[in-house]
């Protein structure tokens, strides 16, 4: 038995044998929920009048099959999905199978590569027998890996577009609330105003604008604005707004001088990233210029020297 098991050929086998092994549960729970689908389609599709048995028809058997897997493939755990929905919509992903297909997504992440290491097996046989289970080891880490970094720079990036559009809005919130709309009103036309130039935070506004239509408090309404952004321009405008309506305060003023205040802010970031501009600059200096200078400099030094002496 050790010498089979030390023999080349046989260690894929027993490996995919044991993924075999660990794809059975899933695959039997797959297949009771279609099994189960297509019972509940079956009796919907018996009573007159549904459109929505028809419509589910006319939709590919792939696609199907597809969004199956994925609900599969979430987790039932209420605080997992929870966090994992939330994380989504800071990148984007509002869509109702936006978890579904993100679990999907990590679960092809691990497995593709597996897959395609089990089919490169006999093209490393001239490597040593740990490369293969190293390898293996390392898709798998990559693969749990890549849809959450992809997530974060997601994220990163909108919140960056965020920060940078958000002094505009607060100059036409300004303007708009000056002008003699409420401030309810103004976030709607805000909106509208800052679709082709901040298409971001023109979607988080007319979220906010459906919220506040439909009846939720003002205070709740900019709290869960702030948190949908995720920067802290939008938490410091919403504790702002929930001081100036508890206090009695001019919206008007209140709303200029956060609006200043923003202004002086992205002055200030610009000022930032200029004064560290040089330090940044200092490495590639020292990698690239300076051994060309040097070479420039000794080399005719070098060839005269060696002129000499010859």
């Amino acid at each position: 038995m050790p010498a089979l098991l030390s023999s080349g050929p046989v260690i894929p086998f027993v490996l995919g044998f044991l993924a075999l092994l660990l794809a059975v549960p899933g695959l039997i729970s797959f297949l009771r929920s279609r099994q189960d689908a297509g019972d509940i389609e079956r009796r919907l599709s018996r009573r007159p009048g549904t459109g929505a048995a028809e419509a589910k028809r006319s939709e590919s058997k792939l696609g199907k099959a597809v969004m199956g897997i994925a609900d599969n493939a979430a987790p039932t755990d209420g605080a997992e999905v929870s966090a994992a929905r939330a994380k989504l919509n800071q990148a984007g992903f509002t869509g109702a199978k936006a978890v579904p297909r993100y679990f999907l997504a990590r679960f092809i992440c691990v497995v593709i590569p597996q897959v395609a290491l089990f089919f490169a097996l006999p093209y490393l046989q001239e490597y040593p027998r740990y490369v293969p289970v190293m390898a293996s080891i390392i898709l798998v880490l990559a693969g749990l890996a890549a849809p959450g970094k992809f997530l974060d720079m997601r994220i990163s990036q909108r919140k960056q577009a965020c920060s940078s559009g958000f002094p505009d809005m607060m100059d036409l919130m300004v303007a708009c609330v000056e002008a003699g709309l409420s401030l309810d009103a103004s976030v709607q036309r805000v909106g509208e105003e800052l679709e082709l130039r901040h298409p971001i935070i023109a979607g988080h506004m007319r979220t906010l604008s459906l919220e506040l239509r439909a009846g939720k408090s003002r205070k709740m309404a900019w709290r869960a604005f702030a948190e949908r952004l995720g920067i802290d321009e939008a938490g410091s405008l919403a504790t702002m707004l929930r001081q100036a309506e508890e206090m009695g305060t001019s919206l008007g003023q209140t709303l200029r001088v956060f609006s200043a205040d923003m202004r002086q802010r992205r002055i200030l970031m610009a000022e930032e990233k200029a004064m560290a501009l040089p330090a940044k600059m200092t490495l590639p200096l020292i990698i690239f210029v300076f051994p060309v200078l040097l070479g420039v400099l000794i080399l005719p030094a070098v060839v005269m020297l060696m002129t000499t002496l010859g």
